[in-house]
């Protein structure tokens, strides 16, 4: 008994490691890399996109696919687009953020109340198809 729980134990460890692993894909028609370490999905845009235009093209990008924007915060240097998973509650949502990064401008795609590396990838691919990168 006591051999089976430090095999299952050993095996949960692997698992959540294998989890917890980085994985970068290029995404756009320009090859943008994006970096997935759950819950988050990192991209840096190059100049000339900003904080506001990753604004507008997440909340586009998230409506098409059924979201409801629940919040939205832009400025000239971050911005901010929550939405709630259609059908989903209140903590099953998607956060965009976008900030400058020395001449670029740094997105980040923020799963919730689960990590989806999918559902970062599929939202982040409608505003790059959007922004034209």
């Amino acid at each position: 008994m006591a051999g089976r729980l430090v095999i299952l134990g050993l095996a949960l460890a692997a698992f959540l490691a294998a989890g917890c692993r980085s994985t970068v894909a290029r995404q756009g028609v320009h090859g943008v890399s994006a970096a997935w370490s759950p819950p988050v999905l990192s991209a840096t845009l190059e100049d000339p996109v900003r904080a506001p235009d990753v604004a507008a093209a997440a909340e586009i990008a998230l409506r098409r696919m059924g979201y409801t924007i629940s919040e939205r915060h832009a400025s000239d240097d971050r911005a901010t687009v929550t939405a709630l998973a259609p059908g989903g509650t209140r903590v099953d949502r998607i956060v965009v953020k976008a900030e400058p990064d020395v001449r670029d401008t740094r997105v980040e795609i923020i799963t919730r109340a689960r990590p989806d590396e999918d559902r970062a990838r599929i939202v982040l691919d409608e505003m790059l198809v959007l922004l034209g990168q």
